[in-house]
């Protein structure tokens, strides 16, 4: 099977949701699809792949995509026809879709009806273009009948592309597209901005009010319909179509079968020359479950340090603070304070300098915004150095930027002109969708994103993280919780990401997730990132799981802490190098699912660090040393292969 980012191998089964693993290969005439729950996924027409999705949404007034459950799927003549549900706690909408596949036409309808009142930010269809097709040429109608002709952006895109959408026509490698929309008026967004593999093209346009009022009997209805012509110069693009029109529908395994070879064919691998970046230090943030580490959980000791997020406005911030001191132990704080004003960071600094407690670092971010504001940190610089003044303190470095994803350092990055110091952002791959391959397909767009990150910050230092699964709080939110009066000196109900919906993913402790960690490192130890802080130290959310055992992500992460500072090696895996951190290389990921970093230790011994995101067994042979170097990766494996200097 090939993944929406045009991938070959079948991702690890303990990264897929449900409905990926139960995914239904669709296919009439030249069209062919997946299905994956309500999700028509990898839509390719005569073999080339023209649309990644088209789907059926509906988030709340806080942004939060509800689920959409799939009760039926009928076959018709020409498709399928689906019908289910939406909502968290009982039905919200009840919709119905349509999937109808012609000769040259494909087309997706939808109807949807409020069967309880609530508020929604957005609902209909939505259609997603392979991120491939930066700088291709698109032609945009829009609702008045004129056109604007203009391109896919190359760097990430801050704002929309294109706006008052009724019409996309684009040409790929052989096959010219053109999709059409009705029901509403959309309008696209690069959501590469969140590390998504697509361009968004949505419906209703973001610089209309929302949320919105829905109320029972509210109905919605949309279609698009996506028309594919052949524009190969030998091939007439009416030419009577070969294949006859008739709809299969089968499980997608048994279109690719489960390789079960004890013996897998070799996959070579091959280590290349220094690279121009080192690894980056590497970090985790406090723990934020009820346990908090305290049934003796605690991280590799090559993980550098500890970041805490802290809003002097919560009353439990002593409490929280206490915990990071207790889970760093002799390693520094990276601390991010979240502010109103600078001013109000005076009991925070002044706590740690009375305890002696080393800080790293100190970010600041506007509680409202979740950005750096010139003026804050100015403010904040002037408390650091009123506690100078009265005695010895630690002289952390002060670091800007947003707590929030990289999408708000896009689009905000001129108000930091100013500013001289380091930059951070933060990444989660799962803002829009949780799907297993979303996951995967979101290292290479960290790569992109980088990149752009690096321009951005035009030699000023980078400071990525937290990486995180899911969002360890609403950046988007329409309302805002209340930090509330009560205190727990305790923590014994946890704090932030522990109460956040989506923020815990079963995923955390899957034996694949570290080789996932392995590209996402891969992917983002480019020149000018000095650190990356990943995940939390200890609990659902962390490198080590509540009862002390070591998950997959923390055995690969400690394993690359131990390199940190060191010169990173270029290393080619399948005739593809994923060493060169940089996206002109392309996805971190090989052909076969091989993930991989290397370094140059300490010792002057080249360390390997090797995973498998796919579900088949690879064998890798390594050259380019004294000797090749055999690894056989299982399954969703990690692991670290040292290559001693020639003649030791």
């Amino acid at each position: 099977m090939t993944s929406r980012s045009g991938t070959t191998f079948r991702v690890a089964s303990d990264l897929l949701l449900d409905r990926e693993r139960d995914a239904l290969a669709v296919g009439r005439g030249p069209w062919s699809a997946s299905l994956r729950g309500s999700e028509l996924d990898d839509i390719a027409f005569d073999g080339e792949l023209v649309l990644r999705s088209i789907r059926f949404v509906v988030r709340d007034q806080d942004w939060k995509t509800l689920p959409v459950i799939v009760d039926a799927v009928d076959h018709t003549t020409s498709g399928l026809h689906l019908r289910g549900r939406v909502g968290d706690d009982g039905e919200t909408v009840a919709w119905s879709l349509s999937v109808d596949l012609g000769a040259s036409t494909l087309r997706v309808a939808v109807r949807a009806e409020v069967t309880a009142a609530f508020r929604r930010a957005r609902i209909g269809l939505i259609v997603l273009q392979s991120p491939t097709l930066a700088g291709t040429e698109l032609v945009v109608g829009h609702p008045e009948g004129s056109t604007t002709t203009t391109r896919l952006p190359d760097h990430v895109a801050p704002h929309q592309p294109a706006i008052r959408i009724e019409s996309l026509a684009w040409t790929g490698d052989r096959i010219a597209t053109t999709a059409r929309f009705s029901g509403d008026v959309f309008e696209m967004e690069d959501q590469r901005n969140w590390t998504d593999a697509s361009f968004k093209t949505y419906s209703t346009p973001l610089s209309l009010p929302f949320p919105v009022a829905l109320a029972v009997g509210d109905v919605v209805e949309q279609s698009v319909e996506v028309s594919c012509a052949r524009v190969d110069a030998a091939e007439r693009a009416d030419a009577p179509l070969a294949t006859p029109l008739a709809v299969t529908v089968v499980p997608e395994t048994e279109l690719a079968g489960k390789r079960e070879d004890p013996d897998p064919d070799p996959v070579e691998g091959r280590i290349g020359a220094p690279l121009d970046s080192v690894v980056p230090t590497i970090s985790t943030s406090v723990s934020s479950d009820p346990d908090g580490g305290r049934a003796g959980a605690v991280v590799p000791d090559t993980i550098a340090g500890i970041l805490v997020e802290i809003d002097p406005t919560n009353p439990d911030w002593p409490a929280i603070l206490d915990r990071a001191v207790r889970q760093a132990g002799s390693r520094p704080l990276d601390l991010r304070l979240v502010l109103g004003t600078g001013e109000e960071a005076e009991p925070v600094l002044r706590r740690l300098r009375d305890a002696a407690v080393p800080v790293v670092r100190v970010g600041a971010f506007h509680r409202r915004t979740h950005l750096s504001e010139v003026t804050l940190l100015t403010a904040l610089g002037d408390v650091l150095r009123t506690l100078r003044a009265e005695g010895p303190t630690p002289h952390p470095e002060l670091v800007g930027g947003t707590r929030a994803h990289f999408t708000e350092l896009n689009r905000n990055h001129a108000r930091l002109e100013r500013w001289t110091g380091p930059v951070a952002f933060s990444i989660t791959p799962f803002m829009h969708d949780r799907g297993g391959h979303q996951l995967v397909e979101s290292l290479g767009m960290q790569s992109v994103v980088v990149a752009d990150a690096v321009r951005i910050a035009d030699g000023r230092p980078l400071h990525v993280g937290p990486v995180t699964l899911g969002a360890r709080y609403n950046a988007v939110a329409t309302t805002r919780a209340s930090a509330g009066d009560s205190r727990d000196p305790e923590l014994r109900a946890g704090f932030g990401a522990e109460h956040v919906p989506g923020a815990t993913d079963c995923r955390q402790s899957a034996e694949a997730l570290g080789a996932w960690v392995v590209g996402s490192v891969a992917a983002l130890a480019v020149s000018g990132v000095e650190s990356l802080s990943y995940f939390e130290a200890t609990g659902a959310r962390g490198l080590v799981a509540a009862d002390g055992t070591l998950t997959a992500a923390g055995r690969a992460l400690g394993w690359i802490a131990e390199l940190s500072g060191r010169q990173r090696v270029a290393v080619e895996i399948g005739g593809v190098s994923l060493g060169a951190g940089s996206p002109v290389a392309g996805s971190p990921i090989s052909p076969a699912g091989v993930t991989t970093i290397a370094a140059v230790d300490a010792a002057g011994e080249t360390v390997v660090i090797l995973g498998n995101l796919g579900e088949t067994p690879v064998r890798v042979v390594l050259a380019g040393a004294s000797e090749p170097h055999t690894v056989d990766l299982g399954a969703g494996a990690v692991a670290r292969v040292v290559i001693a200097r020639s003649g030791s």
